[in-house]
């Protein structure tokens, strides 16, 4: 339904050990939205990611977080990964971090299927061809075979999406998906995410420093500063007319992108 609430943030503070790194953070993420999370090094952005994730890195202190309507906090923290691993795919800033480079991908598919219940030996391939087939990679059988490293960033990074898909999350966590990446494929890459949404209807928080990238991809983007959200809107409003001299300063900052809303 449009408009329905998958992630709801109320007033987190998120720390690493004793040092608080994000304060009084609010935000929600809408079925069917691409929500862009922006900002230079060390605004906070990446801490955001890991505490949606329940990574044992970072602590929420204070505040709430609902998945789909479950208050997240209130869970045993075994019960709260296990929904996060659920109901959230990720893909890492580095297209190889999801996949051990010298193992072939088959292999680690089955395996990683197999961990959340969801592999079935007839129809393996079936599946994994259709979602190789959205991300636009061909001749399934073949690449099963091969391995991470044999192969360009962008064709990993494409079978870090696919592998989201065959998990059948709805909602997809992506941290700076395209910024190992060279300028070519960094618009593939960002036009897949665009179908997933699109066509799949697979919700997304993307944590990027390049807010030209945001403008391409995003609903609304939210700026991050300092551990702090300091503006959030429509892609297009913020883009356009906007109110932070922190958000203007990104704008004139960041290269275009080619084909990009800047």
């Amino acid at each position: 339904m449009k408009n329905e609430v998958l992630i709801k943030a109320s007033a987190l503070n998120i720390a690493y050990g004793e040092k608080t790194a994000v304060e009084n953070l609010s935000f929600e993420l809408r079925r069917g939205e691409i929500l862009c999370l922006a900002g230079e090094s060390g605004s906070g952005k990446s801490t955001v990611l890991k505490a949606l994730i329940s990574s044992p890195d970072v602590k929420i202190r204070s505040g709430s977080l609902e998945l789909e309507g479950t208050d997240v906090l209130a869970l045993p923290e075994k019960k709260r990964r296990a929904l996060c691993s659920q109901k959230l795919g990720v893909v890492f800033q580095s297209p190889g971090a999801a996949f051990n480079p010298i193992r072939p991908y088959g292999k680690q598919l089955i395996e990683t299927l197999k961990s959340h219940g969801k592999y079935d030996k007839d129809a393996f391939l079936k599946r994994v061809t259709e979602a190789f087939a959205k991300v636009d990679l061909k001749n399934a059988e073949k690449l099963l075979k091969q391995c991470p490293y044999a192969l360009s960033g962008g064709m990993n990074q494409r079978m870090a999406l696919a592998l989201a898909m065959l998990l059948e999350q709805e909602i997809l966590i992506c941290d700076e998906p395209t910024s190992a990446l060279d300028a070519t494929i960094q618009l593939q890459v960002a036009q897949e995410l665009k179908k997933l949404r699109d066509v799949n209807g697979i919700s997304q928080i993307i944590v990027t420093h390049n807010l030209a990238m945001a403008g391409f991809l995003a609903d609304r983007i939210g700026i991050m500063h300092q551990g702090r959200l300091v503006e959030m809107g429509a892609a297009q409003e913020i883009l356009r007319s906007p109110k932070e001299a922190y958000t203007k300063s990104l704008i004139a900052a960041i290269p275009k992108l080619k084909g990009g809303a800047l």
